[in-house]
């Protein structure tokens, strides 16, 4: 009953507050409706009736939406995504991305197609508190196994994060908001919080430059419950260079500078305290592209220094480096075939006492044939070699199946079965207080079957997903010699299963509004602070050419705590957003209201959550 009342809550609060050539990498279909392009889940630009995976595509348009509010929070608006921690101090870290019952280990970050990760944190993830929303272009993400694709950790997902880049006239845009930062209860009687960022692009004598700095700030909220505050403070700068050298051969290069420095509290015993910790992270890019007669070679190379310094009664401090190498060919036999042949090379390396350094070389390909019939087949394998634990096999099976349903509507079945793995971390594999030499990989089965029905106005979809850990990463209990314990892999076969139903429609002309709800359960697995059931629901109103609405509910059922004993409480969330364009000069205000009534709600046991909290600002294009 709390489950469908909260369902009706979203609605009737959200009611009441109411055909191309053939390229390189596009493929010609002829459709009765608009067919968005997707181009993570193949890597080349593929209708999404021609998508065998479930793809959510985050545009610019929304990302300003949610300017000030933080990444965490605008993913976890879309279907099956959550970002546990979203909803506590900006410092906290790391955050945890969950998708199908996965968490940070499982799910890929690429920046502009070069995977990301911090080789010294325990599961060798990525922290995406470190970015800025006000340097995104667009998301794509990709909810299933991918690993044959893109390589280790691609098991439950796949978020491509692509930057902006140089457009051809040079530009400047200008942006700050002022915004409060607290937790409920509080009077909204002055700014403690807020963001400021400046960005100049454009192209110069066929270079392209894109320059941006932002920082964003707070200085009031506690991350435990208490009296004493926890300020934070983050500045992002990017440089990047882009051009051709011939009209066949395009480049990129970027740097990106993220730093943080926090204050937090202790996490054993929970309390108070004036503990700071800061965070440097440096990311170099390259992406270049030659084309050819039916295909082009490509390279997408990075390499990243983190450091991460904490100080508090045993003062620590993490350093590792990151190297990313992927060189691909794609080609197009004809209209119907197109494939990828790869090589990826990685190195992770992390300063400690035992030196630890981890090398992975792996061989690729992956296949899409599109039949006029509307049976399409995306299928890949890929040979890992690791330093560690030698060779591994994988692979993706991934057929659909799309046909006109009736007049204006086309119904799209899929379904998938794929194997992924997650190698083990530095940290898991060698620290000689709880590493284990003897780890196998995580090895994750994954199956999914629902199918999509789309028109212009609408789509409805439903998507089954079971996926099998075995063996699986544990943190074990003490033996041989280890009185804390080790890390180890689970004796047992573990499973995570659900159901992912979204429906996104026009209420009426000027209201285009998003539903879903997701159904997660697990067999001997681990879903702390994940909820069973999740409901999501998005509405734009369009008040005129000029002005948006955007409200967003979020619900988020019963969940067992961190402490894996502890059952929270269900809460629901609001959020009220007002954009208005101006012409004269070119600029945009917007205003927001975040956990409009002010609901208490808990996250993590004696850890602070945001209460009701605004945000104002406004942007200016010269």
């Amino acid at each position: 009953m709390k489950l469908l009342n909260a369902l009706l809550g979203v609605v009737f609060s959200f009611c009441a507050l109411s055909a191309q050539n053939q390229t390189l990498d596009s493929i010609a279909v002829s459709t009765n409706y608009l067919d968005e392009v997707v181009v993570t889940d193949s890597r080349f630009a593929l209708k999404r009736s021609q998508s065998g995976k479930t793809v959510v595509k985050i545009k610019q348009e929304e990302i300003e939406q949610f300017s000030g509010l933080g990444l965490g929070v605008l993913l976890s608006t879309h279907l099956g995504i959550d970002v546990i921690g979203k909803n506590l101090y900006s410092g906290h870290n790391p955050s945890t991305i969950s998708i199908r019952g996965g968490r940070n280990r499982q799910v890929l970050i690429l920046i502009d197609g070069v995977k990301v990760s911090d080789p010294s944190r325990i599961d060798n993830d990525f922290d995406i508190n470190a970015l800025s929303l006000e340097m995104i272009e667009s998301i794509e993400i990709v909810k299933g196994a991918a690993s044959s694709l893109y390589g280790s950790s691609a098991a439950t997902g796949v978020i491509n994060i692509i930057t902006k880049k140089a457009g051809d006239s040079i530009r400047l845009i200008a942006k700050k908001t002022w915004s409060t930062e607290q937790t409920v209860n509080q009077p909204l009687d002055r700014f403690n919080a807020g963001n400021h960022m400046i960005h100049l692009s454009g192209t110069l004598t066929g270079i392209g430059i894109n320059l941006a700095y932002s920082e964003r700030y707070s200085d009031e909220m506690t991350a435990v419950v208490g009296d004493q505050p926890d300020p934070f403070n983050k500045v992002n700068f990017n440089v990047g260079l882009s051009g051709t050298i011939t009209p066949k051969l395009k480049w990129r290069m970027g740097w990106n500078s993220d730093a943080i420095e926090a204050d937090y509290d202790n996490s054993f015993p929970i309390g108070q305290a004036s503990f700071t910790y800061t965070t440097q992270l440096d990311r170099f890019s390259l992406n270049t592209q030659y084309d050819y007669s039916g295909g082009s070679l490509n390279l997408n190379a990075g390499f990243q220094q983190n450091k991460r310094e904490f100080k508090n009664a045993y003062p620590l401090v993490y350093e590792s480096e990151n190297l990313n190498i992927d060189l691909f060919n794609k080609y197009i036999f004809n209209n119907h075939f197109y494939t990828i042949v790869g090589f990826q090379y990685q190195k992770a390396t992390m300063k400690a006492d035992y030196n630890p350094e981890i090398t992975q070389s792996d061989f690729y390909i992956n296949s899409v044939y599109l039949d006029p019939s509307g049976l399409n087949l995306n299928a890949g394998m890929r040979y890992n070699h690791h330093n560690a634990y030698k060779g591994q096999w994988i692979y993706t099976l991934n057929p659909s199946y799309s046909f006109d349903f009736i007049t204006n509507y086309q119904m799209k079945i899929l379904t998938s079965y794929s194997k992924a793995f997650i190698a083990p971390g530095l940290y898991q594999l060698y620290d000689p207080s709880y590493g284990n030499v003897a780890l196998k990989p995580e090895n994750n089965t994954s199956f999914e079957l629902g199918s999509e029905i789309r028109s212009n106005q609408t789509t409805l979809s439903a998507v089954y997903f079971n996926r099998i850990e075995d063996p699986t990463l544990i943190f074990g209990p003490p033996d041989d010699g280890y009185q804390y314990g080790r890390y180890a892999n689970s004796d047992k076969e573990i499973s995570y299963r659900g159901v992912e139903l979204a429906y996104n429609f026009k209420l009426f002309d000027s209201a285009k509004t998003r539903l879903n709800y997701i159904f997660t359960e697990t067999t001997d697995g681990d879903l702390r602070s994940i909820p069973k059931h999740a409901i999501n629901g998005v509405m734009d109103f369009s008040l005129s050419d000029q002005t948006i609405l955007n409200l967003v509910g979020q619900y988020s059922g019963e969940r067992i705590a961190n402490d894996n004993s502890t059952l929270l409480d269900a809460y629901s969330l609001f959020t009220f957003q007002l954009n208005h364009r101006l012409k004269k000069p070119n600029a945009n205000i917007f205003l927001s209201v975040y956990n409009l009534f002010d609901t208490e709600y808990v996250v993590i046991p004696q850890y602070a959550t945001r209460g009701r909290n605004i945000l104002a600002g406004i942007s200016i294009q010269l």
